[in-house]
């Protein structure tokens, strides 16, 4: 082999060597999906969708609320130094998190038997039930509605966030199908309602009165579902980043319930009763 040949050779399999190393050392700096995901000075890249008062954008175009505000403080205790927010609609999440495009979900997003197949949720943050917003006087719908008024109000056409829990909600309250239409955040549901699009808009409590608060200019009122389950939101993680949800499950075990939770939540409009303590 000439002295060429012999340079030649080894200059390539040094590029391949670095190009190996560079490859790796990306990969475990920001994939998420390495043994210590939750590593201190790592950075992760969180999703969320608007829908107040769980997540949304302050006047400042901050990302706030319940679910972000819990998230920060969590993953800070974890040693997570940086995070990311990404904004999407509510029904691009779980996909954006298992194509491993986000690396969490902090959106008041709840547990339910077919997302917990798809994803590694935390325990829940909150326990919340859910409401219709109508216009004010809709005699359609009792003033204390349950579960079974929802089928035989035959003339509602009903408004929902796209892939929430509410549309399984109705589907199994007897509502039909071709009457529920959706949407891709809350806000176009009650705009929907106030602008006769639809009659009624299904959705967690805590949204509703927080929106139609929001609006004074439309005539809406909020009616709760005596009998409706309690929906419960977590942060989500991908199934295989369990390092990373234990570790902010952990600090969540310390952290629901205190004082500093209830004064944060309380400021987002969540009641004594929506508030989570500790679970085992």
């Amino acid at each position: 082999m000439s002295p060429y040949t012999r340079w030649l050779t080894a200059a390539l399999l040094s590029v391949a060597l670095f190009t190996g190393l560079s490859v790796w050392l990306v990969h475990g700096l920001v994939s998420g999906s390495d043994d210590q995901p939750h590593r201190r000075g790592s950075s992760l890249r969180v999703g969320f969708a608007i829908e107040a008062p769980y997540a949304y954008l302050d006047a400042r175009g901050r990302v706030t609320g319940e679910a972000p505000e819990i998230f920060r403080t969590m993953a800070q205790r974890a040693g997570i130094e940086h995070i990311d927010w990404i904004r999407l609609d509510f029904a691009n999440l779980l996909p954006e998190l298992r194509l491993g495009r986000i690396d969490a979900i902090a959106a008041g997003m709840y547990i339910t038997p077919d997302r917990a197949e798809q994803a590694a949720f935390t325990r829940p943050t909150a326990i919340v039930r859910t409401a219709v917003v109508l216009r004010e006087g809709e005699t359609a719908l009792p003033q204390q509605p349950v579960l079974a008024d929802l089928a035989r109000a035959e003339g509602l056409r009903w408004a929902t966030v796209h892939d929430a829990a509410e549309n399984d909600l109705l589907t199994a309250a007897g509502v039909p199908p071709e009457r529920i239409g959706t949407v891709p955040q809350a806000d176009r549901g009650l705009r929907a309602v106030a602008e006769s699009q639809a009659d009624a808009f299904a959705i967690s409590t805590v949204t509703a009165w927080y929106l139609v608060s929001q609006h004074p200019e439309w005539p809406l009122e909020v009616r709760a579902l005596a009998d409706a389950p309690a929906g419960l939101p977590a942060f989500v993680f991908r199934r295989e980043d369990t390092a990373l949800r234990d570790a902010i499950d952990q600090e969540l075990a310390g952290y629901l319930g205190t004082e500093e939770h209830q004064l944060l939540v309380q400021g987002f409009g969540f009641t004594s009763d929506e508030i989570a303590h500790e679970q085992p």
